[in-house]
């Protein structure tokens, strides 16, 4: 065994197994190194990386079965095996009471070798030194009663069987030639091997003997009144109870038939069946007549009465009110006299009465009506209007129910009209009329529009039930009265079946004087000629808005061009010299376009100044 001393610490080492670990460590890190004690109290010793001292802890339940150890002085004694870590656990301290978390590590091999295919302090279903294996007895292998161990086996785990007497092979399914396979136990009995060659009958109740070949003469119950029966070999014997004999206990014993008699100061003594019991004179009492007899020790007055003795063996019971009678033992009813009304019934109770009333009125003496429509708000089902009424309640019913809590449908096919052949079924304040093939309509009066399959592309056909005309609900894709209208899903801009043609815009030649149309998606565009402008190329661009006639000419647009009417030069860009001719007489001439002006001398006026203006 290893011994670990204070200052010591106890660690896991990567093989699994504990041992103990002098390197110093780092304060953070606290080991709990172990349980030790009695298997049925385990006690925690923590020890801590630089202690000198060490601290006792107590936990309520075993940390694993498989562990031994015990406290020695300032050490510690434990068996060396492997270590199983159990994980962090509150435990709570012997002195100071104080809750401290703590990682237990559990030696889950005893004896120093360890690593068999023991669980260890293992959970349920696993086993080995650290228990990695699932447990291979979980499943029962071994049948006929035989006992499971799981065995290590290198880096596996496998299971033994270790058979019962009489059985054989790797899961005792063979059976040894043994005496027990000949049956030898009769009437139900079961063999049970001692050896291969010996064995004992464990009998059936009814039966004994070694084979169980014989009846059990106390089978049938023979003594009677209790008496014990005693079975030897085919024999039977009755131990009777001290008020019966007999071979059967049937007799009874006279116990009056003694001397002295049982019964004590002159008590006469009667024997019954199976029992005695004494008639004492009246200043004796108890079972022999032993005691003698007060009349108020113990009372014999009941229900609260005063006992008072009035000789040496009689007394008087004063009665509280509300009972009579010798002992006080008589309750007087109180329900002679009631005054229950409505139909109550009167309950007697001590020195008075209560009134139980019918469930339509109350009070103490069931004088109150009941507000049935405040006792149970859902009096009246169905949306009906509960009114009280003196000892009971009446409900006012919606259209279409009736009964006394509107809980019945009124059969409105009862008075329906609906056609011949059709089927109706009734509603709340309603009914409805099922009609046949070919039928429709509220009342089934009308021929069916769609019987001759109006509607197209598979569509529903339904019928109006006023007027018969038939209507149909389209599918997706589908229009019209009929559906017989395709709807075009594509995208604007596309056309053809699946949408893959690109319609041309430009097919119906929209752009005018002689504009060249370019397709697109979903629209088009006009590239218009030289002189022309718009969307379609339908403006005829003014050529004579830049005025470019010159010198007063006169401007006509045209196609992509305009015309200058002058009067000299191409553009009537040349001025006509209106002073050419010297119009102008005693002044000087001022050409102008398409004119001329003068400025005359002095003494000359007008246009064509001629005249002086002295003379």
């Amino acid at each position: 065994m290893a011994r670990i001393k204070a200052a010591e610490l106890l660690s896991a080492r990567r093989d699994g197994r504990c041992g103990a670990r002098k390197d110093a460590a780092e304060r953070s890190q606290t080991f709990i190194i172990m349980s030790v004690g009695p298997l049925s109290s385990i006690t925690v010793l923590q020890f801590l990386p630089t202690a000198t001292a060490y601290t006792h802890f107590n936990e309520s339940k075993p940390l694993s079965l498989r562990f031994w150890g015990f406290l020695n002085g300032t050490s510690v004694h434990f068996v060396h095996g492997p270590c199983l870590r159990l994980g962090l656990r509150t435990v709570v301290g012997w002195g100071a009471m104080q809750r401290k978390e703590a990682e237990f590590w559990d030696m889950g091999g005893v004896g120093g070798g360890g690593g068999g295919g023991g669980g260890g302090g293992c959970l349920e279903g696993n086993v080995g030194s650290r228990c990695q294996f699932p447990d291979p007895c979980t499943t029962s292998p071994c049948m006929n009663g035989g006992t499971c161990r799981a065995v290590s086996k290198g880096n596996t785990v496998d299971f033994s069987c270790t058979c019962r007497l009489g059985f054989t092979d790797r899961r005792c399914v063979t059976p040894i030639n043994n005496v027990c396979i000949s049956s030898p136990c009769r009437n139900g009995g079961t063999c049970e091997l001692e050896s291969l060659q010996t064995y004992k009958c464990r009998c059936p109740p009814g039966w004994s003997g070694k084979l169980c070949q014989q009846a059990n003469p106390c089978a049938s119950n023979p003594c009677a009144n209790g008496g014990q029966c005693s079975a030897i070999e085919s024999h039977y014997i009755c131990t009777c109870t001290p008020f019966f004999s007999g071979k059967t206990c049937k007799q009874d014993v006279n116990e009056c038939d003694v001397n002295p008699s049982p019964c004590k100061n002159g008590g006469v003594c009667i024997n019954e069946f199976g029992h005695y019991q004494c008639q004492c004179p009246q200043e004796y009492t108890g079972k022999h007549c032993e005691n003698r007899y007060l009349p108020c020790n113990p009372s014999p007055c009941q229900n609260g009465g005063t006992c008072i003795q009035k000789g040496e063996t009689s007394y008087e019971c004063s009665c509280v009110p509300g009972f009579t009678g010798k002992n006080c033992n008589h309750n007087i009813d109180d329900c002679p006299t009631h005054e229950c009304q409505n139909g109550g019934t009167c309950v007697d109770g001590v020195n008075t009465y209560n009134c139980q009333c019918k469930p339509e009125f109350t009070g103490q003496l069931c004088t109150e009506d009941v507000d049935e429509c405040q006792l149970m708000p859902n009096a009246c089902q169905n949306g009906g209007t509960c009114h009280n009424t003196y000892g009971s309640y009446q409900c006012v019913c919606v259209n279409g129910w009736t009964g006394d809590d509107c809980s019945e449908n009124i059969d409105d096919c009862a008075s329906a009209a609906c056609h011949q052949g059709s089927t109706c079924h009734d509603r709340v304040a309603s009914f409805y009329c099922e009609c046949p093939h070919g039928l429709t309509g509220l009342l089934c009066q009308l021929d069916d529009a769609c019987i001759s399959n109006p509607c197209q592309k598979g569509s529903n056909c339904d019928t109006n039930p006023v007027t018969g005309n038939h209507f149909c609900t389209c599918p997706s894709g589908y229009v019209g009265a009929s559906c017989d209208q395709d709807v075009n899903e594509c995208a604007l801009g596309y056309e053809g079946e699946f949408c893959e043609i690109d319609t041309d815009e430009c097919a119906s030649s929209l752009c005018l004087n002689s504009g060249k149309c370019i397709d697109k998606i979903n629209a088009f565009h006009c590239q218009c000629p030289i002189g022309f402008t718009g969307n379609l190329c339908q403006i005829d661009i003014d050529e004579c808005a830049s005025t470019p006639c010159k010198n007063g000419a006169k401007c006509t647009d045209g196609p992509n061009k305009y015309t200058c009417e002058c009067t000299e030069g191409i553009n009537c860009e040349i001025n006509i010299d209106d002073c050419k001719s010297n119009p102008c007489d005693y002044g000087t001439c001022i050409d102008k376009i398409n004119g001329y002006e003068c400025a005359c001398k002095p003494g000359y006026t007008a246009k064509r100044v001629e005249t002086s203006t002295d003379s």
